[in-house]
C-alpha cells in the first residue's frame, strides 16, 4: 500500500496500487507519515502513523469510527512535528520544531525517552539505524546530520554537506544514507562497524 499527504487539504489519500482505498481527514497540516509494519513481524501495514501540526496520530485503515484514527499523541501547543519513522522492532520515534526526539512504544503508546535538544536547529527528518535500533539519524534544516544513542542522549558521529540540507533518505536494511543540499550537491555515506566498534557497543 502508498499513502500520500496533503497537507494543505489535510487529508491522507490511501493507494492499494493504482487502486484508491480511502481518503483520512487529519485536523492539522500532515507533515510525514509511514505505514507500521515491524510490530506484528508479519509484515502486515494496516496501520499508519502521522505527524499533523504538535499531534502523532495513529489511523486503523480497518476501522470507519472517528475517520479511522484510533489514538493521538499531544505535543507542546506551537512545537510542531515534521518527522516521523519506524524502528526494526516497532518503536515509533517523532521530531520537530522543538529539536527534541521523543521515542513511542506502539503496544501501549507510551514515551520511552526523549533526546532532548539533539539538533541545533528543528528536525526535519529521522532514521533509525539498521545495525542497532538504539541508534538514529537526525537531520535538522542546516547542514549536518547527527547519529547517537536516543535512550542515552549520547551522540555517536555526525557528517555534513556543503549547506543547508533539503532532506535524507536510509536503505531500509543498511545504514546507506543519501541526501542532497540547497547547493544542489547529492551526498552518499555508507556507515561500516568495525569489529572493535562492535565490541565497545557489546
Amino acid at each position: 500500500m502508498a499513502a500520500v499527504a496533503h497537507s494543505f487539504g489535510k487529508s491522507i489519500d490511501v493507494y492499494d496500487q493504482d487502486i484508491h482505498l480511502r481518503t483520512l481527514r487529519t485536523l492539522w497540516y500532515p507533515t510525514s507519515l509511514t505505514f507500521m509494519q515491524n510490530l506484528s513481524g508479519q509484515g502486515e501495514c494496516s496501520t499508519l502513523v502521522l505527524t499533523e501540526g504538535c499531534q502523532l496520530s495513529i489511523w486503523d485503515l480497518r476501522m470507519r469510527e472517528k475517520g479511522g484514527c484510533v489514538h493521538r499523541i499531544y505535543g507542546s501547543v506551537g512545537d510542531i512535528l515534521y518527522s516521523v519513522c519506524e524502528s526494526s522492532n516497532g518503536s515509533i520515534a517523532v521530531g520537530g520544531a522543538d529539536r527534541t526526539v521523543s521515542v513511542y512504544d506502539p503496544r501501549r503508546w507510551s514515551t520511552v525517552s526523549r533526546w532532548m535538544n539533539c539538533s541545533k536547529y528543528e528536525i526535519t527528518r529521522l532514521a533509525f539505524s539498521s545495525f542497532d535500533s538504539d541508534y538514529i539519524y537526525v537531520q535538522g534544516v542546516d547542514y549536518e546530520v547527527v547519529c547517537g544513542h536516543w535512550s542515552d542522549g549520547k551522540k555517536w558521529f555526525s557528517f555534513r554537506g556543503d549547506s543547508n540540507w533539503l532532506g535524507f533518505n536510509k536503505c531500509c536494511d543498511r545504514d546507506l544514507i543519501g541526501g542532497w543540499c540547497d547547493s544542489g550537491s547529492l551526498f552518499l555515506a555508507d556507515v561500516i562497524l568495525s569489529s572493535k566498534e562492535e565490541d565497545q557497543e557489546e
